[in-house]
């Protein structure tokens, strides 16, 4: 039962995964509001229904709750607490160990579900840069992380559920060491008050995704990031939730901010679909989340709700988007949540990430005023497709730290890049000269394009016919590109050597050696320029990975014959375990294939894969896979 597979004591961090008894533990749970009351609920308290929420979750399989302080129901007067509502958290609390649930408290709760439950004292000051507000921040965290201090089902504290939205604009403005020093004074004064407690601070995509400084890379002091990604709710134009880019995203999320911080998804779930789109969304969003190395995940949210007030009234939609209806029945995205439940608290228990042979190294992004110096345009959309054409090509990959090393990392991708700074091409040129190979796409004429040392090209002009470079052929596989409005940089090799042309014979792809290694130089931005609908169906654009990778050396373990079908490898001592998810709307009959890394024969089998199924293989060490297992 979910009450005896987390009893003991606090939950803590070993080699970047949640442990608690010294064993893995995976946190599994659901976010929660009583459907009666709504966001009103520490006023009026009906300990009785939490109560019978808390054994039902539990009943279920979850392991986790996450909930919310309200910081004006906690502090209704500057400097003094509310002693009925720290009683009722305390009992909140208690009624949820009692039935095995560990907590994941979100304090300074300010912004939910686009309104402010505002202090009614705040009078509007800054709550980063006003000392007398930044000070009551410090102390209610303390009180609260005081008050809960010896409860052993604390799992961590939220200092603040999407707080960026309180003031975008003042947030917006705050530089990396200000929000390094604000994350730091709260997780701090948690600290100071609960020596044993885990800290995370939770944001939705533009966390990763760009627009403020509330980034993984600056949450040193921090043991987690919470990040959420609603796939309605993206720049990336998913056209569906049943379409592939929906149930990549999150694992996206989780893999960009892994790449500093363990991530934990604290909000998972689906808008603007039905009951069978949502559960579907959910069975393949959450497998492939874990699979990215997510360490627990919450589903948004518990129950249907009955209330019509704050914020419901405003956004009604809201009310129905639980994991039961407002009558307590069961949805199916219940049943796909309590799936994947037993499998991660089960067979899948201690399964992690696999190191992994190709990185993807993104730019520095440098603290500058915008002006015309500054290239148009956003970072955000070649990642994620990096993303999308590594899965596809079923290449096992992470994101880099600030420098890629070849004894780590067979092949990078720095994918469509619009600025690339002397101290990242430094970094680049010697990951190529140690023995790495780099696949390099520019994504901008003045500030990425062109290197004769580092590329072996020269930026011979630029052009705007873009007719002339609308196409080249590489890999048996023609590319079709779509240039935004500006200039296209034209090329001459300098020491490089052409691999593809385009229509005006100038390079298109080209290969340069330096020192041990290789750099791939791409003169068009391939990445950023699939951000449109459909866009990514239109060819094999991941033949080009598969290409770059296998001149590299690098061998996918397990690959199937189907792009829309992902297969990553997790790890458990010497055993390993492939999940196999079908991202696409549509059934799949794909061939699923088993390399061997000492040159063993492969094996392969046919697979029939449902619309966003799932499958698990096992095999030990680099021995044939186990019979697939089906989605119970």
């Amino acid at each position: 039962m979910a009450g005896d597979g987390v009893s003991g004591g606090r939950v803590t961090f070993a080699d970047g995964a949640l442990h608690r008894d010294g064993h893995p533990f995976v946190s599994v749970g659901v976010n929660y509001h009583p459907s009666p009351t709504g966001c009103d609920y520490w006023r009026e308290w009906d300990g009785d229904r939490i109560d019978d929420d808390f054994r039902r979750m539990a009943a279920e399989g979850l392991n986790t709750v996450r909930f919310f302080v309200f910081w004006a129901d906690f502090e209704p007067k500057e400097g003094v607490y509310d002693s009925t509502a720290t009683d009722r958290l305390r009992e909140l609390v208690r009624t949820a160990g009692r039935h095995g649930l560990l907590c994941l408290p979100s304090l300074l709760t300010i912004w939910m579900n686009g309104q402010r439950f505002d202090l009614p004292w705040r009078d509007g000051r800054d709550l980063w840069r006003d000392e007398d507000l930044r000070e009551r921040q410090r102390a209610f965290v303390h009180h609260i992380a005081a008050e809960l201090r010896d409860e052993p089902n604390v799992l961590a504290y939220d200092l603040g559920d999407e707080v960026i939205h309180v003031d975008s604009r003042s947030s917006a403005s705050l530089g990396p060491d200000e929000v390094r020093a604000w994350w730091g004074m709260l997780a701090s004064a948690i600290r100071d008050a609960d020596p044993d407690a885990l800290v995370l601070q939770a944001n939705e995509p533009s966390a990763v995704l760009g627009g403020h400084a509330f980034r993984p890379e600056h949450a040193d002091s921090l043991d987690m990031v919470g990040l959420h990604g609603f796939p309605v709710w993206t720049p990336f134009h998913v056209e569906s939730v049943a379409a592939r880019k929906a149930t990549a995203f999150v694992p996206y999320l989780v893999r960009r901010g892994g790449a500093h911080r363990p991530v934990y998804v604290d909000e998972l779930g689906s808008y603007g679909c039905d009951e069978t789109t949502a559960a579907q969304y959910l069975r393949a969003a959450s497998h492939s989340a874990f699979a990215a190395g997510a360490v627990g995940t919450a589903v948004w949210c518990w129950q249907d709700f009955t209330t019509e007030r704050k914020p419901y009234a405003l956004r009604p939609n809201e009310r129905r988007v639980g994991l039961l209806d407002a009558d307590g029945g069961e949805k199916p995205v219940l049943a796909e949540y309590r799936q994947f439940i037993r499998r991660v608290t089960g067979e899948l228990a201690g399964f992690r990430p696999l190191p992994a042979p190709v990185g993807v190294f993104v730019p520095e992004a440098e603290e500058e005023e915008a002006g015309y110096l500054t290239p148009s345009g956003s970072d955000a959309p070649a990642a994620f497709y990096a993303h999308l054409l590594l899965q596809q090509a079923h290449l096992p990959y992470e994101f880099t730290g600030r420098d890629p090393e070849p004894a780590r990392h067979a092949l990078v991708i720095c994918p469509s890049a619009r600025q690339l700074s002397l101290h990242d091409r430094h970094r680049l040129a010697q990951y190529v000269s140690a023995g790495g190979v780099l696949l390099y796409s520019t994504g901008s004429l003045l500030d990425a394009a062109g290197d004769e040392d580092f590329f072996g090209i020269r930026v011979r002009d630029f052009t705007r016919a873009d007719d002339t470079h609308a196409e080249f052929t590489w890999a048996d596989t023609r590319f079709p590109l779509r240039w935004d409005a500006g200039p296209i940089p034209v090329i001459d090799t300098v020491g490089a050597e052409t691999l593809a042309a385009f229509a005006d014979g100038s390079p298109a792809l080209t290969r340069h050696r330096l020192g041990e290694g290789s750099v791939y130089y791409l003169n068009a931005p391939l990445e950023a320029q699939l951000n449109a609908p459909y866009r990514l169906g239109e060819t094999d654009w991941h033949r080009l990975y598969e290409a770059v990778a296998e001149e590299a050396g690098v061998r996918a373990p397990l690959t199937a014959d189907d792009p829309s079908v992902e297969t990553t490898v997790l790890g458990r001592g010497d055993e390993r375990c492939g999940v196999v998810i079908n991202h696409a709307p549509e059934p799949v009959d794909t061939v699923l294939r088993h390399r061997t890394a000492d040159g063993a024969p492969e094996s392969e089998k046919l697979l029939h894969l449902e619309p966003k199924d799932v499958r698990l293989l096992f095999w030990h060490g680099e021995g044939p896979a186990h019979p697939e297992r089906r989605q119970p």
